[in-house]
């Protein structure tokens, strides 16, 4: 401090402002402060007074300057409110300045209690560490709950909203219905799509051939043959798979003994290319397969089995099968479906994919005839020495059927023969025939067998034209596979042998699958070519090539499932399989296992092993997906991924014990901080624990999201506060020593508080997306700030106030058992005594002003030599900060930041919707693929038109159904069959089921079978009833006379009809019909898909009671579509506002309704997903401008915090569209979150500058000097926080969060630190306080004193005022332009307090001021500054 003595030509005597120089001189006088001495203003009202002096008495005059070094003092001449709130009141009360009084007693309340709380934790470090710590421990024992959450559904549908309500309608009907059904049948509700998608070797090579059709075939028929076992049992996916009900059989009738194998061979329901051909046979199977001597003494009455070992749809005519099993006995309604559903032959009527395989149909269009040129081949052979191989078979009977096969020998001879006819007939060859010697050793059904009758043995002859045919027919049994293979190996030598028009035909396999396939059954069962193909070219309409096959597999719900093995009576037995213990639990056992094993099979498929020339990686052909691949993905993934977490937490605690470390001589000195340093991130590690410890106590359900982000993302934003601590650590210990804790959280934890709270507001807006994975990614990150924050209040100030045992004591940091060699003092403490004590230094030099004495910036004079060169500050001071000043500079900052935000809104108009799931897996895993492969392929979607009740009136709103399915059908995206949508529903079928029965009756009617007036009277009991009506005619009077819980045939028969002229089923007995139709065409009810809810009750015609139940009003159905040409996000949302436009519109009608699908469940988000946002970001900006005005009560520094947020919200949204990353729930979560860590980069400058002092220029600099630095270490430490998320596996991550957040953080740094520092040295807000001399400085107040001090001071004033009246020779002087200064050398041994220190960097000062100009009190306490 330079010290003034009077001018000369001054007066001796005791001046009016003498009293100022007292304190000059650290000597007690009157400008000491008693508190009871700061009196409010007499510019208020008596009111406005009382209610001020109680502020005042709480939160003034309890800051005492004497407690502070001079450092400390010149700091607050600069930066007064934001040292001490409390000492600038105590200013402003004296006159000294003016000021928004207040944000300044808001300032001086926070201030006071994170003084109270530090000085508090410092006190009782120890006790705070241990029971901080020991609440978090307990916080970290919810960890063992942990539950982490891979539902895609539960973690993607927007809670509260119209799709949430809908999909918990479905759960409860769905629980409702599996505790309730007491029917029994399987309903076909929620279940499970099975899809494999086959691509081409090489990318863009066609698979519309030979060789990827029959790869599709033998992969299709590896996944029918699978089998898992369960608890024991084998299963398959003929156990779990949708497929149509086993009919009901008579229980009295021989064909309820067979009831297992025909529900075995009833087909699974899928959706496959190759249904196009016949070879789809092969993989419906049955598997396991069927013997025909299984089927006993029944296969031998059975014609349509002739000539089959292996019962098969490959080999079997359904229809005739069907025929011969009804001789047996009632058989249902089967043989009517079969004829409705167009079942036919089956497949054998289908393009065989291989003409050449020997088991191709002859009923096949390009069956090849190997039969009828086998005599051809055999002489081609020999003659050119062609070895061919003899086929094998098995020369005994099956021991199941061997007693019985002399019974029905002639039929099968007759068979034979006729077989053979047909052979010759098939071909153009021309047999010669001589009789040929019968070869009967390897074809034991037709060698000479002995007939035991009457206990005589007869030898069997056959005729020569007979056994010339038999020849004939065991030479092709013998040799065709020989054949086949040969034909397939020597394609370039048929013509040897062959005309063109007998050569194997190979289909065109575009024109066969050109629109689509059929299933087994043709006229229900159609599968779209959208559906099955992918990639498709066509010229002038007709399919030439693809690039990819897809097969659906329909798998059933775990109730149906246990509902098929619950009652071995229906002829579902499962061997082993112990019915005491089975429940709905097991059956979704069985089918996740199944499903699990499934696609683990096809993962490691043969065709997944072929590795890519170009890539080095394994090329999958094979993709799988089931319903649970997502999800055990999910799962695997969403563990913690503890070594990524370790090296991210080691990159850390690197960083910072690096930036905290000092050394000298190579040794670390007492003021290095590296051991404060690793203790701040192992705080926020435990508190970000703790924080997840909590969340689970909460309820709150972990994801990849929790897993994956946010320990990074918290360790990178907790750090920042402790950075903040760190950084005024030091000069804390320079200004004060004792409380040092208390001023410590005083100075910089209203930085801490500001940014910590918006931080956590900003994540809690987060939860007003409704998405439930990001609204507990959000709330888990908002706990883990709340903990962070705790911990940097409390657990971390204690370790500070534990390290300063040590810096007190000079120990070394780390190594506290060492004593530093060179300690800095903690404090710098200096005194001044009179003058002639002193060693008087006299320097002469011009002084042009008061200013060159005090240059504005104090502090930065003081210590600038002492700065390296190298360091940060040096270059913000020497070059940044001059820079930043420079007026055209200022201009090209602001066009650039201009152009940022223009570039922003540009990229926000690039954005566009969507979240692949592919992105949210990782990367080259085979869902990832799979997903992929399908969003290059296929865009099929499947979706349920539902229809609510049980207010719904089903019988007067026909038409309007009929009109709700074919206005959704009239959409594009609807795939369509003939112009209709091409899945069958169940109120058509009814009502063709109907008709047909009508159609019997009337027939029945005019043939005079029925009579009216007969059956005007008739009983409810149809016994009695003539036997000459035939079960449907029986069946459709019952129906016709059966109407609610009614039954009356007066006035119906031949007036009443099922369905009228106008199609509309009657009314009276719709729910009648429903009835009998769900149980007597129960296989069209389950293609239909109709999934009603409650189900109709158990019914069978064979009940004499004439009257037919009615069923209860549904509460729910649903009608089937597929959805097509679903490529993107922004074409989904197109469909879904499609959709729903219909399905609201007939709501309004009275029809309730809603589509249900994944396409409306994972996408219907969208819709409202701008709007959502746009809500968040201006509840958190509204939430910003309220906090920071509430905590710095100045509205104009609140918004332009709140502006440059929004500038950085705008410019971030603007990248990602410019990156092309997309907007989805995710990136929305990054973009709201930024407006919280923004204020990390804002807050910060702002606060600096609106407590500095001077021109918004120079209080610039300061905010820029003081805060630049913490700031890029908090920008630093968050990137590093964030930088592991670079390695994550998932693709999601990296994109939607480690990019993101590091653009985010480049954004902030440049908004905060470039165009935030140029904005307010413009248009910034006005200081908070104004020193009333119009300087740049205020000086501290003096220190309070008591009353008894003050009464001792007083005396000894008076004493030294004496003294200086006498004293007249304390100055050299010399010319008016020269000045002469005392340069006092600090007094090393004096008390702190009351000295002056000595400014080392004056070199000169004016001897002489005019005291006109500049009163002698101010001006000693401008000096004192």
């Amino acid at each position: 401090m330079i010290t003034l003595i009077e001018p000369p030509g001054g007066k001796r005597g005791v001046s009016p402002t003498s009293r100022s120089h007292n304190h000059l001189l650290g000597i007690s006088g009157d400008d000491d402060i008693d508190q009871n001495d700061l009196d409010v203003s007499d510019d208020y009202s008596d009111d406005s007074k009382s209610f001020i002096k109680k502020i005042d008495g709480l939160l003034v005059g309890t800051s005492n300057s004497g407690d502070f070094s001079e450092q400390w003092r010149r700091e607050f001449s600069e930066r007064p409110s934001w040292c001490d709130a409390d000492m600038t009141l105590q200013q402003i009360k004296r006159g000294k300045a003016v000021g928004n009084r207040p944000s300044l007693y808001s300032r001086s309340f926070i201030q006071k209690v994170l003084y109270m709380l530090g000085s508090s934790v410092q006190r009782r470090a120890l006790i705070v560490v241990f029971t901080v710590v020991l609440l978090f421990a307990v916080c970290c024992y919810g960890l063992q709950f942990v539950r982490i959450e891979t539902d895609i559904v539960k973690l993607w549908v927007a809670k509260g909203g119209r799709l949430d309500e809908e999909l918990n309608f479905l759960s409860k009907v769905e629980g409702n219905n599996t505790f309730n059904d007491d029917s029994g049948r399987e309903s076909g509700l929620d279940g499970r799509f099975q899809v494999v998608i086959q691509v081409p070797e090489e990318d863009g090579q066609n698979v519309l051939n030979q060789h990827n059709l029959l790869e599709h075939v033998r992969v299709m028929e590896e996944i029918a043959s699978f089998q898992v076992a369960v608890s024991g049992v084998n299963w398959t996916l003929s156990d779990i798979c949708f497929k149509p009900p086993t009919p009901d059989i008579d229980p009295l009738s021989i064909a309820n003994n067979y009831a297992s194998i025909i529900s075995h061979i009833i087909p699974c329901i899928w959706i496959t290319p190759i249904d196009c051909f016949w070879e789809g046979a092969k993989a419906i199977g049955p598997h396991p397969p069927v013997k025909q001597s299984s089927l006993g003494l029944a296969s031998l009455l059975f014609s349509s089995l002739d000539d089959v070992d292996i019962v098969s749809w490959s080999n079997i005519n359904p229809t005739a099968l069907v025929k011969d099993i009804e001789m047996l006995g009632a058989f249902g309604n089967i043989n009517s479906f079969f004829n409705r559903a167009d079942i036919g032959k089956g497949y054998l009527d289908r393009w065989c994919i291989d003409p050449l395989d020997p088991d191709c149909p002859k009923a096949a269009p390009n069956h090849f005839n190997f039969c009828g040129l086998m005599q051809r081949f055999l002489s081609y052979a020999k003659k050119n020495g062609i070895h061919i191989t003899e086929e094998k078979h098995d020369s005994q009977p099956d021991e199941d059927t061997m007693d019985f096969d002399f019974l029905f020998d002639s039929r099968k001879k007759r068979s034979i023969i006729t077989s053979s006819k047909l052979s010759a007939n098939e071909t153009s060859h021309t047999y010669n025939g001589d009789t040929a010697k019968l070869h009967t050793s390897g074809y034991p059904e037709i060698r000479n067998q002995d007939l035991k009758n009457n206990g005589q043995t007869t030898s069997r002859t056959v005729a020569p034209r007979v056994e010339a045919e038999f020849s004939e027919e065991a030479s092709c049994m013998r040799y065709r596979k020989s054949f086949a293979e040969w034909m397939k190996d020597n394609p370039e030598k048929w013509h040897e042998f062959l005309n063109q028009t007998e050569f194997p035909s190979i289909p065109d396999f575009g024109k066969v699958m050109n629109g689509g396939c059929r299933g087994f059954a043709k006229g229900v069962m159609s599968w779209p070519q959208d559906l099955i193909v992918g990639g498709a070219k066509k010229v002038n309409g007709h399919l030439i090539s693809a690039e990819a096959l897809q097969s659906v597999i329909l798998v059933s719900s775990p109730h149906d499932v246990y509902l098929r093995f619950k009652d071995s009576s229906k002829g579902n037995v499962k061997e082993g399989l112990n019915l005491t213990e089975w429940n709905l639990s097991e059956a979704e056992k069985v089918i996740i296992s199944w499903q699990r094993k499934f696609t683990q099979m096809l993962y490691d498929h043969e065709m997944n092993e072929m590795v890519d020339s170009k890539t080095g990686r394994k090329h999958r052909r094979i993709h799988p997906l089931a319903s649970t691949s997502i999800a055990d993905m999910l799962e695997e993934f969403c563990q913690f991924n503890y070594t990524i977490i370790l090296v991210g937490y080691l990159l850390m605690l690197i960083y910072a014990v690096q930036s905290q470390m000092k050394v000298h001589n190579c040794k670390l000195t007492s003021s290095s901080c590296m051991g404060l340093a690793f203790a701040g991130v192992l705080t926020v590690t435990f508190a970000s624990i703790s924080g997840l410890g909590f969340a689970t106590w909460c309820g709150i359900e972990f994801n990849a999201a929790t897993t994956q982000v946010v320990p990074f993302l918290t360790l990178g934003i907790g750090v920042d506060n402790m950075f903040l601590l760190l950084h005024n650590y030091h000069s804390v210990l320079d200004s004060v020593r004792k409380n040092e804790i208390g001023v410590l959280m005083k100075e910089t934890g209203m930085s801490v508080v500001m940014t910590s709270f918006n931080n956590i507001l900003s994540f809690l807006a987060g939860t007003l997306l409704p998405i439930p994975a990001l609204r507990s990614f959000c709330a888990q990150t908002s706990i883990l700030l709340t903990f962070n924050l705790v911990a940097i209040l409390t657990i971390y100030p204690a370790i500070i106030s534990l390290d300063l045992r040590r810096r007190r004591s000079s120990r070394r940091d780390i190594f506290c058992c060492c004593i530093a060699e060179d300690p800095v003092p903690l404090e710098k403490n200096y005194s001044i005594v009179k003058p002639h004590l002193q060693h008087i230094k006299i320097v002469g030099d011009t002084v042009a002003s008061y200013h060159n004495l005090y240059p504005l910036n104090y502090q930065e004079d003081e210590v600038e030599s002492t700065v390296k060169a190298w360091r940060l500050r040096a270059f913000l001071r020497n070059h940044y900060v001059p820079f930043l000043k420079n007026f055209t500079v200022k201009v090209v900052i602001l066009t650039a930041c201009f152009a940022m935000f223009c570039g922003g809104i540009c990229g926000m108009y690039k954005a566009s919707y969507g979240l692949e799931l592919s992105d949210v897996l990782p990367e080259h895993t085979a869902p990832a693929a799979f997903l992929k492969a399908r969003d290059k392929y296929f865009s099929f979607y499947p979706m349920f038109a539902v229809i609510k009740g049980p207010d719904t009136d089903y019988p007067n709103v026909q038409h309007k159904i009929d009109n709700y399915r074919n206005q959704i059908a009239k959409s594009k995206y609807v795939v369509k069959v003939n112009g209709e949508a091409s899945e069958k529903y169940w109120l058509s079928l009814l009502r063709t089921w109907l008709k047909e029965l009508q159609a019997t009756f009337e027939q029945a009617i005019e043939q005079r079978k029925i009579d009216e007036q007969v059956f005007m009277n008739m009983s409810s009991d149809v016994s009695s009833i003539s036997s000459n009506l035939t079960e449907r005619e029986l069946l459709a009077l019952r129906l016709i006379c059966s109407y609610g819980n009614t039954f009356n045939c007066n006035n119906r028969v031949g007036k009443i009809r099922l369905v009228d002229a106008s199609n509309t089923i009657n009314v009276e007995g719709f729910y009648n019909y429903v009835t009998a139709w769900y149980n007597l065409d129960s296989i069209m009810y389950h293609v239909s898909q109709a999934s009603f809810i409650p189900p109709p009750p158990r019914w069978t015609d064979e009940n004499t009671t004439g009257l037919i139940p009615p069923c209860k009003p549904f509460v729910y159905s649903q009608i089937p579509f597929y959805l097509t040409g679903l490529t993107d996000t922004p074409v989904i949302l197109d469909m879904i506002k499609e959709i729903r436009a219909v399905c609201d519109d007939f709501a309004l009608k009275g029809l309730s309704n809603f589509p249900s699908g994944i396409a409306f469940t994972f996408w219907e988000q969208y819709i409202h997903l701008r709007w959502n946002l746009i809500y968040a970001i201006g509840v958190i900006a509204l939430s910003v401008f309220c906090f920071i005005t509430i905590i710095l009560l100045n509205p104009w520094a609140a918004g332009i915090i709140t502006v440059i947020l929004l500038v950085m919200t705008v410019e971030l949204a603007g990248f990602l569209g410019l990156a092309g990353i997309k907007l989805n729930p995710v990136s929305a979560v990054t973009i709201i979150t930024a407006v919280g860590i923004g204020v990390e980069f804002t807050a910060h400058v702002v606060l600096a500058f609106l407590t500095s002092l001077g021109s918004r220029n120079d209080r610039m600099a300061l905010c820029i000097d003081r805060v630049f630095v913490p700031v890029i270490h908090g920008a630093l430490s968050t990137l590093l926080g964030i930088i592991m998320l670079a390695f994550s596996e998932f693709e999601f991550v990296v994109k939607y969060f480690f990019v993101v957040m590091s653009a985010l953080i480049v954004i902030g740094a440049i908004n905060g630190l470039v165009l935030l520092p140029v904005l307010v040295s413009l248009i910034g807000p006005s200081c908070e306080v104004t020193p009333v001399d119009g300087s740049n400085r205020l000086c501290p107040p003096p220190p309070i004193l008591s009353r008894k001090k003050r009464r001792r001071a007083a005396v000894e004033s008076q004493t030294h005022r004496r003294n200086i009246s006498d004293d007249s020779n304390t100055a050299t002087l010399g010319p008016e332009i020269s000045s002469t200064v005392l340069l006092l050398d600090p007094a090393r041994t004096a008390p702190s307090g009351g000295g002056i220190r000595v400014n080392s960097h004056a070199r000169s000062v004016s001897a002489h001021i005019n005291s006109q100009n500049y009163s002698s009190s101010a001006h000693y306490e401008s000096l004192n500054c």
